[in-house]
């Protein structure tokens, strides 16, 4: 990992991904993180979350940290920032969503739906449930999604019975959506035109934060857009090989070594 300490130096804020790069494969909060963001807020360094995740699990991560604080979830399509009194949420049209549904049924697929923080599944199983305890959030069974749901919603998620490594196939380049990865057997399916970096970007410029001035760290293809955004972008030692085949700039820690900790000692 190279750093320019006169690129560190212009840092005003620092956007976190949470899953594999926040928090360890426990899903828990290093006290030494928690410690280094406290004090960058103190010194008057601005500190987001930048997350793959819904609403209601990101913000359970941030009140670990004991701090209010920008939270960007469901890959951008969800942000909120504490000093407005309303979040910026972009939904995928019931039409385009129910195609994406039913891409997953004709093949078989594992698919999950996300509606205002509701897990919407075809039929119950422990890895769902587990999910939802985990991630601190409801579930509901509807059935067949592609007839059972009846609204836009914030994201979807695909997976495959094999590594896939977010290729994209040429059935979803025709439907209207964006789609991305996060883990290296699924696809995240979020609005057209959404990403990391669009929810970032909102954050910086409500804080009235230049992209130079900005470190960002994450460990998946879906943070990629976010790293080139930043003025300094940094991929997890422990990163997807389809993220770490593209980006350079890795930290010597992974997450369970207390990685994010290492790179905020040295702002």
């Amino acid at each position: 990992m190279v750093l320019d300490r006169e690129a560190l130096d212009r840092i005003r804020l620092v956007a976190l991904d949470i899953d594999g790069t926040l928090i360890d494969d426990d899903l828990e909060v290093s006290g030494n993180a928690v410690s280094a963001i406290k004090d960058l807020i103190s010194r008057g360094i601005h500190v987001a979350l930048v997350s793959g995740r819904t609403w209601k699990a990101a913000d359970f991560i941030r009140q670990k940290l004991g701090v209010e604080i920008p939270v960007v979830c469901y890959n951008g399509a969800k942000v909120v920032i504490p000093s407005i009194d309303h979040d910026f949420t972009t939904k995928i049209p019931l039409a385009e969503a129910r195609k994406i549904m039913a891409y997953g049924e004709d093949r078989g697929l594992y698919t999950k739906v996300y509606i205002d923080d509701v897990l919407h599944i075809k039929e119950p199983d422990e890895k769902s449930l587990e999910f939802c305890r985990n991630s601190h959030i409801d579930y509901k069974v509807v059935g067949k999604l592609s007839d059972n749901v009846h609204e836009d919603v914030n994201m979807i998620v695909v997976y495959y019975k094999e590594d896939h490594y977010g290729i994209i196939d040429e059935k979803l380049r025709e439907i209207d959506v964006t789609v991305t990865t996060s883990i290296s057997n699924s696809i995240d399916v979020i609005p057209k035109g959404i990403s990391k970096e669009r929810g970032l970007r909102l954050v910086a410029a409500h804080l009235g934060v230049e992209s130079s001035e900005i470190l960002a760290m994450g460990n998946s293809l879906n943070d990629i857009e976010m790293l080139r955004y930043a003025g300094v972008g940094i991929a997890m030692k422990n990163g997807d090989v389809s993220l770490l085949s593209k980006w350079s700039n890795v930290t010597e820690h992974t997450n369970n070594e207390d990685g994010v900790y290492h790179v905020l000692k040295l702002l």
